[in-house]
C-alpha cells in the first residue's frame, strides 16, 4: 500500500465530520481554507523575506493539513481516485506563486462542483489540486509523505483516538524524592488587601509563599488569583518551574537540568505562557461554558516552550491544563480566596472554600 493511501486510512479515524449530513461541503470548505494558508504563508515569506523564519515549517503544516482534507474528500467524493495518483516528482515548470495560484483556484473549483452536485468537476478538480499540489511541494523542497506524517503526529497530540490518552510522565521521576515536585499538597489563596486593591497571599504548611499579588492592572480582572495556573501545569503538566522555586524543589543534583529547565529563564517562560493564555481566555469568558482551547493558542504555546523539557507534553495535555486551571481560577475568584490541593498521582486539582 502506497504512503498517500496509509495516509487516508488514518485520515479517516480522525474525521470528527462524518456523521454530518453538510460533510462533503465542510471537507471541502476546510481545503480550499487549508490552501488558503499555504497562499498566506508564502505572502509572509514574501513581504518578511530572511524576517520570516518560520516558513517552512509553517508551510510543511499547512501542506499537511491540505493532505487531509484532500485525501478524506477524494475518498467520499471521487472512490478509486486515490490508487490512480501519480506519486512521483513532476516537473516543475514557473514559480512556486503560479502554482499556489493554481491550487487555490482548483480548491475553489472542487467546492463548486461539491455544491453543484457534479462527481465529473470534482474528479477533475481533484486530479488539478494533486498535480498543483506536487508542484508546490516540490519547488518549496517539501516532502509530501514526510507532511503526511508530521499531520497525523499533530493530530495524535492534539485529538488522540479514545484509550491512547496517556499523560506524559512526570518530569521529576527519576531523581531524588527530596527534588520532587510533592505529590499531594494544600496551598490556601487567602485574600487581603482593601476591596478596591485586593491581594492574594499564598500560605503552604503555615508559612507564606512567594510574595502578595494584586491585579496589576487598571481593570480589575481576577489575576492575582494566578498561580492558580502554574498549580494546574504542575498537575496536569508535571511541569512548573515556578512551583519548584517557591517550593525550593529544583533539581539540583543535575547541573544541567537545575540550569536549563528550573532557572529564571524558565520560570519567565511559564510566566509569559500563564498571561498569554489569560489574555485570551478573557475573551471567552474565562472558559466557563467552553470545553476546548483553540489550536492557535496551543501551537503558540508549543512554539513558545520549545527547548524546555515541557515540549515533550502531547497538546491535549495543555489543553487539559488550561482548562483545568481556569476552573479552579473561576472558584477562587468566586470564593474570594480557598483551599487548593494538588494531587499530582491522581492528576487532579480540588478547590474549597476557606474555613
Amino acid at each position: 500500500m502506497s504512503w498517500l493511501l496509509e495516509f487516508a486510512v488514518a485520515a479517516e479515524k480522525t474525521d470528527t465530520l462524518a456523521r454530518r449530513p453538510d460533510h462533503r461541503e465542510l471537507l471541502a470548505a476546510g481545503l480550499l481554507g487549508e490552501v488558503g494558508g499555504a497562499l498566506a504563508e508564502f505572502k509572509k515569506s514574501k513581504r518578511e523575506g530572511s524576517a520570516y523564519p518560520l516558513y517552512a515549517e509553517r508551510l510543511l503544516d499547512e501542506i499537511g493539513d491540505t493532505l487531509w482534507y484532500f485525501v478524506r474528500l477524494a475518498h467520499i467524493g471521487t472512490p478509486g481516485l486515490l490508487p490512480a495518483l501519480p506519486l512521483g516528482a513532476p516537473i516543475c515548470e514557473g514559480e512556486s506563486s503560479e502554482s499556489l495560484l493554481a491550487l487555490g483556484a482548483a480548491a475553489g473549483r472542487a467546492l463548486e462542483a461539491i455544491q453543484r452536485s457534479n462527481p465529473d468537476g470534482l474528479r477533475t478538480a481533484l486530479q488539478d489540486i494533486w498535480q498543483h499540489l506536487r508542484v508546490v511541494a516540490a519547488v518549496a523542497c517539501v516532502e509530501l509523505e514526510e507532511a503526511s506524517k508530521r499531520n497525523c503526529r499533530k493530530i495524535a497530540s492534539r485529538w488522540p483516538a479514545e484509550g491512547e490518552k496517556k499523560p506524559h510522565a512526570l518530569f521529576d521521576e527519576g531523581c531524588p524524592e527530596e527534588e520532587w515536585l510533592p505529590r499531594l499538597i494544600t496551598v490556601d489563596f487567602i485574600e487581603r488587601g482593601t476591596p478596591e486593591s485586593p491581594q492574594i497571599l499564598l500560605r503552604y504548611k503555615g508559612i507564606n509563599i512567594g510574595d502578595r499579588i494584586s491585579d496589576n492592572i487598571a481593570d480589575p480582572d481576577g489575576y492575582r488569583y494566578h498561580d492558580i495556573f502554574h498549580f494546574a501545569y504542575a498537575v496536569y503538566l508535571g511541569w512548573s518551574p515556578v512551583l519548584r522555586s517557591l517550593l525550593r524543589s529544583k533539581r539540583k543534583s543535575d547541573r544541567f537540568t537545575d540550569e536549563n529547565q528550573d532557572g529564571a529563564r524558565a520560570e519567565i517562560i511559564e510566566e509569559a505562557v500563564s498571561a498569554i493564555a489569560f489574555s485570551r481566555a478573557k475573551q471567552v469568558g474565562y472558559f466557563e461554558n467552553i470545553q476546548q482551547v483553540d489550536y492557535d493558542l496551543l501551537k503558540s504555546i508549543q512554539e513558545f516552550t520549545k527547548g524546555y523539557e515541557v515540549s515533550h507534553v502531547p497538546v491535549w495535555q495543555w489543553e487539559e491544563a488550561i482548562l483545568e486551571g481556569f476552573r479552579a481560577f473561576r472558584q477562587l475568584r468566586a470564593l474570594k480566596g480557598g483551599r487548593v490541593t494538588l494531587h499530582l498521582i491522581a492528576r487532579q486539582l480540588i478547590v474549597e472554600r476557606l474555613r
